[in-house]
């Protein structure tokens, strides 16, 4: 059996202990193999049924640095997190039915059990042996909107206080949970649920998972600001395939702002402003030239490759649109192929390269795959002016390039140690010195995106711990935007 006890930027592992496998013939010994996923393996053959049992320690783990916001956490008087944590999983393919019981007498008064696939106790029929893994548990006394039931199968929860009424934006997720659904093609909305919940280290983000997905707060995080990560995450909802992470997360950032803006939850400026923060973070990142296939590898290592799936895949996606458009007369679009293989996932074929390249041909010839190609290879992908609709038109401007002023591997670990300060930069200016000891509470991700937030570092020197905050960029370089055409009047601006 397994347990994915650490995660990615945590300071150190979950604690499991007490654990012990019973059959018919008694104790079973265990062979412990720790990692970010713990292994146990059984010393003899084992008879008949098993009972298998563990504490896992329920606390929340300081992050270090950026993470998926997955693991298990304390807040208020409940604790949440996603399955692969809390669950141990039988390391076998054979099919099984599943049933979880909670006992919460224990727990304080009006606790309850809110998961991926619904209220209380589980019970699911014979299927794979992994699907506790990919669902999200919060268990305690919380709050729910609506208050009771759902809205067209959509529901939120959270055990805490955010800081701001979470109300109303749940209110504007249900809306767009109710027209993406009629996007998709669902024939009824199925059942959706947000959980909420704070994250002291990438405020903002969020994952997707079964039927749900789990969206963060915490420090600069309010309802407005939630949207467009909102519009991300339940876009996977309906997306998500095994084609990799330029698809996945490239057309969830494609469709992040723009489902919400054709619904008209979100005005053409506050679409605009979408746009122009990917292409920003895209075309003034120093690393944008890197293959696709290392970016997945250093993944969690440095957040200006972490990003480039999101933000190359989105340029990918509008500049596959405009050619699809131009090539069709405007009859069909890039909504096509998704919905496509939205209904091949539905209908359980196959999703592969192989696949996509003979869709591309059949929309575009071979220049789509020569593109799709070039992409993955990490060259510059630009789509034309008028890519993102009859509304925008794109320019050039003068963007500072993201810059921490010091030598990136710094961040990476546990102990971040500043060396190669550049001299000039404004974190020389803003007082940093190499040799500093340093930690900070943002994910990098999102201060790449906004060319005017500060970054603070909490600074540890010759043994006094101290704050320094600067604005993390550097050199001026000139980088694609679009704005709005004023010869377009707003009423022609949805009609792609």
């Amino acid at each position: 059996m397994s347990l994915g006890l650490g995660m990615p930027g945590q300071a150190r592992s979950h604690r499991v202990g007490d654990v012990s496998a019973r059959d018919k013939q008694g104790a079973i010994g265990l062979q412990e193999k720790p990692g970010m996923v713990t292994d146990w393996t059984v010393a003899r053959t084992v008879s008949g049924d098993v009972t298998i049992r563990y504490t896992l320690m329920l606390e929340s783990i300081p992050m270090l640095q950026g993470g998926p916001p997955t693991a298990v956490r304390v807040d208020g008087r409940a604790f949440s997190g996603i399955g692969e944590v809390l669950f141990a999983r039988p390391n076998i393919d054979t099919p099984l039915a599943i049933k979880v019981n909670w006992h919460l007498d224990q727990m304080p008064e009006g606790a309850q059990a809110v998961t991926s696939f619904g209220d209380g106790d589980i019970d699911l029929p014979v299927g794979a042996p992994d699907r506790l893994g990919h669902a999200v548990y919060m268990v305690g006394p919380v709050w729910r909107e609506p208050t009771d039931g759902a809205i067209d199968g959509f529901s939120s929860v959270w055990a805490d206080d955010p800081g701001f009424d979470p109300r109303p934006i749940m209110g504007w997720t249900a809306k767009l949970h109710s027209w993406m659904s009629n996007f998709f093609g669902d024939d009824t909305p199925p059942p959706y649920r947000v959980f909420m919940r704070y994250n002291p280290m990438n405020a903002g983000g969020g994952a997707a998972l079964y039927n749900s997905f789990l969206v963060t707060y915490g420090k600069n995080v309010t309802g407005e600001s939630m949207k467009y990560i909102l519009g991300h995450e339940m876009t996977h909802t309906w997306t998500a395939n095994d084609l990799g992470k330029w698809y996945d997360e490239g057309n969830a950032v494609y469709y992040q702002a723009l489902l919400p803006w054709r619904a008209g939850l979100l005005s053409t400026d506050e679409y605009l402003a979408d746009i122009n923060e990917t292409a920003s973070r895209y075309y003034t990142n120093l690393l944008r030239n890197t293959p696709e296939e290392e970016a997945v590898r250093r993944f969690w290592e440095d957040t200006r490759v972490r990003v480039l799936p999101y933000d190359r895949g989105a340029m990918y996606f509008a500049k596959l649109g405009g050619m699809i458009h131009r090539a069709s007369n405007g009859k069909r679009s890039i909504d096509d192929l998704v919905l496509e293989l939205i209904d091949r996932k539905k209908k359980g074929q196959p999703i592969t390269d192989a696949i996509w390249f003979d869709m591309l041909r059949r929309e575009i010839g071979d220049e789509g795959v020569a593109l799709h190609r070039a992409m993955l290879a990490g060259e510059l992908v630009l789509p034309e002016s008028g890519d993102f609709g009859p509304c925008f038109r794109r320019e050039t401007k003068m963007v500072r390039r993201f810059d921490v002023g010091f030598d990136f591997a710094s961040l990476i670990g546990a102990k971040k140690i500043v060396h190669g300060l550049k001299q000039g930069s404004e974190a020389e200016k803003a007082g940093l010195r190499d040799g500093d000891n340093i930690s900070y509470g943002v994910a990098l991700d999102a201060v790449q995106g906004d060319v005017n937030r500060l970054f603070t570092v909490q600074v540890t020197r010759d043994g006094k711990s101290f704050p320094i905050t600067y604005l993390p960029r550097g050199e001026a370089v000139e980088t694609y935007q679009w704005e709005r055409d004023p010869a377009v009047p707003e009423s022609a601006c949805r009609n792609r």
